[in-house]
């Protein structure tokens, strides 16, 4: 308001100056600073008259600050003195700056030179001088007023393009979201809900099987008997071999320490047919968990069963020479009871079968 005001005062000085006519240099001190204020300062502009009050440059801002539109409506309009008869001139009357800005200022008559005048003679003349009644303030406060409107009404126009539009929304999001929360949803439309939480939930990274299941369980009642049925099983076949793999990580690790421990420890190969199980076990939860280690067990278990073929391969060689010549001989119990010398330990060995089998054609010749 203050800014605007100012720009009212510098553009219509003499209308706020009270339309002073006199073009004298007389000089009167600012009522705020004392300072000297000269009429061509009121009517260019650079000092103003408000409220009955001068004031220079340097305070006009100020004051015009702390004033405000009731301050100006209700103030007395201020008269102008009009200047010594000795020192007038004819000033010109002020063109009106719009129809609704008058003056009322009567144009004063051409006063001739006069001869000096004692001082007594000057006062009275001061007091006998006619005044000049001020201009109305009504018309220019209302264009103060007209122009804060205007100025309000530019800013809200402002405003309001600069404000950001609500995104657009499709007409199929607008129809699956109420469909979908409406009292009145239809099947499809709870099924559809239901799947998409589902869905969503298997898709992020870290998700873990078991809640997945849980939240497929829970959807499993709205899907049922509609077109989310089947991808919801396929969502849940997904989660359980996941949560087969995840279960299958955690005991790989373990498994795979224990095998490395009793290969490392048994070496007269005792364990051998205890191992073997969880030699498979341990392949077999690594495809599972889909684990690179696969190869690692792969490896250990060959090394463990290449020695145990290597410690039974002497008892082997003799054995079976042994028993050869005395079937040759035909002694077949003796040849028999030779084949069973065979270490128990090493029987899980491929010697040991071939073993099995001249036991069985020694057998068969007996019988003949």
């Amino acid at each position: 308001m203050g800014a605007l005001l100012e720009s009212f005062f510098v553009q219509f000085p003499s209308e706020l100056n009270g339309l002073s006519t006199s073009m004298s240099s007389r000089i009167v001190p600012c009522d705020a600073c004392g300072n000297p204020i000269r009429d061509s300062d009121l009517e260019t502009g650079q000092a103003v008259t408000l409220l009955g009050k001068r004031y220079c440059g340097g305070c006009k801002g100020e004051a015009i600050q702390n004033v405000s539109l009731d301050d100006l409506s209700g103030a007395p309009p201020t008269p102008v003195a009009a200047p010594p008869p000795g020192l007038a001139k004819k000033a010109p009357a002020p063109a009106p700056r719009s129809p609704a800005v008058r003056t009322t200022a009567a144009k004063p008559a051409p006063a001739p030179a006069l001869p000096p005048i004692r001082a007594d003679r000057k006062a009275a003349s001061r007091r006998a001088a006619p005044s000049v009644s001020a201009p109305s303030r009504t018309p220019w406060i209302a264009g103060i007023a007209g122009a804060v409107l205007l100025l309000g009404a530019g800013g809200a126009f402002v405003a309001f393009r600069a404000s950001p539009e609500p995104p657009p929304t499709s007409p199929h999001s607008q129809n699956s979201s109420s469909a979908a929360s409406g009292p009145a949803a239809t099947p499809d439309a709870r099924a559809r809900e239901a799947f998409l939480l589902v869905q969503e939930l298997a898709g992020r990274s870290g998700a873990s099987a078991e809640i997945i299941l849980a939240a497929a369980e829970k959807a499993r009642g709205a899907c049922r008997g509609t077109s989310y049925e089947k991808p919801l099983d396929v969502l849940i076949t997904k989660a359980q071999r996941d949560k087969e793999g995840e279960e299958a990580a955690r005991e790989l690790a373990p498994l795979i320490d224990e095998l490395k421990g009793a290969v490392a420890t048994d070496s007269e190969f005792k364990r051998y047919s205890e191992l073997q199980p969880k030699f498979q076990l341990a392949i077999e939860t690594a495809a599972k968990s889909g684990s690179t280690r696969v190869n690692e067990i792969r490896a250990l278990q060959n090394d463990y069963n290449s020695r145990y073929e290597k410690l039974a391969e002497p008892y082997y060689t003799e054995i079976h020479e042994a028993a050869v010549a005395l079937a040759d001989e035909r002694r077949y119990d003796d040849a028999i009871r030779k084949i069973e010398t065979f270490p128990q330990q090493l029987r899980n060995s491929g010697t040991w079968t071939t073993l099995q089998k001249l036991r069985q054609d020694i057998e068969r010749r007996k019988k003949k």
